[in-house]
């Protein structure tokens, strides 16, 4: 049977765009939906929003759904 991946990964895979307001300016903050923290257009001010945990996370089968380098890539990130 091939791996073709699962479901839950596709938001990792094919982000969405999410635009909040940025507490500080009111001007707007374009995340994606893998994205931790994101800076406002307007001042630069950084947000950072609560997010669940990726199934890059925690499934041990992550290298083999997204690729080792996208995989090292995501977790790099979300360390800073």
């Amino acid at each position: 049977m091939v791996f073709k991946g699962c479901p839950g990964g596709d938001n990792i895979k094919i982000p969405e765009l999410e635009i909040v307001t940025c507490p500080k300016c009111g001007g707007e903050v374009e995340f994606f939906t893998r994205d931790k923290k994101s800076a406002c257009s307007d001042c630069g001010y950084v947000v950072v929003r609560d997010t669940e945990a990726s199934c890059i996370d925690w499934c041990p089968m992550a290298e083999e759904c997204f690729g080792k380098e996208a995989v090292e890539k995501y977790r790099k990130k979300s360390e800073s």
